[in-house]
């Protein structure tokens, strides 16, 4: 059974040290740097070593929810960010179905060699393939990765949606995930009703197994971090996101991305993968934290959706 959500975001600047965000925050286009948000300026060291201080107790609130539902599985969901996938092939929805995977936990920002870095995690291959032949009954069309074969970055292997916030959740490493990767930023992208639907065939498929399983969502909130909008959040529609997940009136997310704009493209449709989460547990969240900051030019969220049994 799916008996536990969590969401957070995974801006790479966040497991940077701090000394790293000013670098963090410089790496925006060009053009964007004469047109930065005043309150950027705000954001003293002071400020900034709050911030993380913050940003670790979200996580670690998290972990423990994790920690105390003691799941034999963890699905993990959110963008490949073109690590797994490129041009030649881009799935709406993937899921792995392997023995593990493996990646950089270290940011790019950091200027470490990749392999230096490199962490295997488990995957409960069994349970995934039994939801790849699940969401098929259940009319979705998913791709199947049963190797690791990195398309789009082979030094850095799975999506930093995964690799970086698994440590944080998982400091052993010792539950075995299932990834399931959305197409969140190149075409073809599911809506948010598909996101949402997804969500509800997961709880269905997975209300038939004896496992304990959990879902966490990685990305967004609101952010742009190589577009025209870099530096810039959407704080409004951030805490109409939380506030939605919050009061139980998630559903209402499904109207997200039926229109197109500068605001909802980039990094901030990452919130595909909160709408999946939340279709899953069909239950007001908790709101763990929420803080927009510049310097790592994301709106960042941390919630999860209490433990049922």
């Amino acid at each position: 059974m799916l008996g536990l959500g969590l969401a957070s975001s995974h801006a790479p600047g966040i497991f940077c040290p701090l000394d790293l965000w000013p670098k963090v925050y410089a790496a925006i286009p060009d053009y964007t740097k004469e047109s930065q948000p005043a309150g950027a300026k705000l954001e003293t060291r002071e400020v900034l070593e709050k911030y993380l201080a913050r940003i670790n107790a979200a996580f670690e609130a998290l972990r423990q929810q994790l920690e105390a539902y003691r799941p034999d599985a963890l699905i993990i969901i959110g963008d490949h960010h073109i690590d797994l996938f490129n041009s030649s092939n881009m799935p709406t929805i993937a899921i792995f179905t392997g023995d593990e995977v493996w990646g950089s936990s270290k940011p790019f920002y950091m200027d470490d060699p990749p392999e230096a870095s490199r962490i295997h995690i488990p995957v409960h291959s069994v349970l995934a393939r039994f939801v790849l032949k699940g969401l098929i009954k259940h009319g979705f069309d998913p791709s199947n990765v049963g190797v690791m074969q990195p398309l789009g970055d082979p030094e850095r292997g799975v999506s930093h949606m995964l690799v970086l916030p698994a440590p944080k959740l998982i400091p052993k490493l010792d539950i075995p995930v299932i990834p399931i990767f959305l197409n969140e930023n190149f075409p073809p992208l599911p809506t948010a009703k598909r996101c949402w639907e997804l969500g509800m065939a997961l709880r269905e498929i997975l209300s038939k197994r004896p496992e304990r399983v959990a879902i966490y969502a990685s990305g967004g909130l609101s952010h742009d971090p190589f577009g025209p909008r870099a530096g810039w959040i959407d704080e409004p529609l951030d805490r109409w996101v939380l506030e939605r997940i919050e009061t139980g009136n998630a559903e209402e997310l499904t109207n997200l991305f039926t229109f197109d704009s500068d605001t909802v493209r980039g990094g901030t449709a990452e919130i595909r993968a909160w709408i999946t989460a939340a279709g899953a547990c069909q239950r007001p969240a908790k709101i763990v934290e929420y803080l927009p900051v510049h310097h790592i030019k994301v709106g960042l969220g941390f919630a999860y959706w209490p433990a049922i049994e």
